[in-house]
């Protein structure tokens, strides 16, 4: 009998490197084959993924032409990894749907898609949010769930929070931070990427245990306030950040990732971090987070 073969979209970008690191961790030594799906096979992340296991192989390729995918594969798929990437209104669901499409045509057993939370379990279900990029993952989860019924493939949906790594030590981190910090008192929550790939390689390995779940996934709550305390009490500095008005800036200029803040001081999200560290006891905190993940981990404390 052939291993199990899992088909990982954006195996070089954040979420889908993690999951295939996590894959390659969690089984082990166990025989199974990992379609690393990337547009540039010669880059170097994609160079990088390719000797980091002979259990992985790269398959060129775009997302949203699946069944081209599939030709190149050449062999039965067992599972899938999706994750959708930021484009033009519909642009993601046009990604998944038709993923989801070719996976019914060709056998796939299980699909896991990477969503987002809404609001907690009960408000995910029926809460698109007023954020584009969250709401076409509602949309995505309904074609799922319509699409498959009454047929073998199964799903598993993952819900993951805001990611820590956004908070990085360049520009783009600074003016994530002075986003957070315009957010006030309120906390959010949020993830480490490496934690979302832990969930997606226990879903595509256990799918029979994983099979019809919608599982939130969080790290942590914290205020900008919150965070900065952590940050200097981990790492030994301040918390780097810049201008409120770059903030403003940047949510006018991306009205997506703007919308999304607004969301975060009225509503937000609502994972039980309680139940989600009961099923992966590692998941990092914030300042776990730091010490061990992020780009900051090698600045400040020794």
């Amino acid at each position: 009998m052939p291993p199990p073969t899992f088909l990982i979209i954006g195996a070089t970008g954040t979420q889908g490197s993690a999951v295939v690191s996590a894959l390659l961790r969690t089984a082990g030594a166990s025989p199974i084959q990992i379609l690393a799906v990337t547009r540039n096979p010669s880059s170097t992340k994609a160079k990088s993924l390719a000797a980091s296991d002979p259990r992985v192989k790269l398959l060129s390729g775009d997302p949203s032409s699946p069944e081209a995918l599939f030709q190149s594969a050449a062999v039965q798929i067992n599972g899938i990894f999706c994750v959708t990437v930021h484009g033009p209104p519909g642009a993601e669901e046009k990604q998944a749907q038709s993923l989801v499409d070719a996976s019914l045509a060709h056998g796939v057993q299980h699909f896991v898609f990477t969503s987002a939370d809404r609001g907690g379990d009960v408000l995910s279900e029926s809460n698109p949010t007023p954020v584009a990029h969250i709401a076409s993952k509602h949309r995505i989860e309904t074609y799922i769930k319509q699409k498959t019924a009454g047929t073998p493939l199964r799903w598993t949906f993952l819900r993951p929070v805001t990611f820590m790594d956004n908070l990085t030590p360049d520009f783009a981190g600074k003016g994530f931070a002075a986003m957070w910090r315009q957010v006030g008192t309120k906390p959010i929550q949020l993830v480490a990427a490496r934690d979302i790939g832990y969930f997606g390689a226990v879903a595509l390995l256990q799918p029979e245990k994983y099979a019809g779940r919608r599982i939130g996934i969080a790290g942590d709550e914290l205020s900008y306030e919150q965070a900065c305390c952590v940050f200097r009490e981990t790492m030994g500095v301040e918390m780097p950040s810049t201008f409120c008005a770059v903030g403003s800036v940047l949510k006018v200029a991306m009205r997506d990732i703007g919308a999304m803040f607004a969301w975060f001081e009225k509503a937000g999200y609502g994972v039980d971090i309680a139940a989600a560290r009961k099923q992966n006891p590692d998941l990092q905190d914030f300042a776990t987070w730091l010490k061990e993940s992020s780009g900051f981990r090698d600045m400040g404390k020794k």
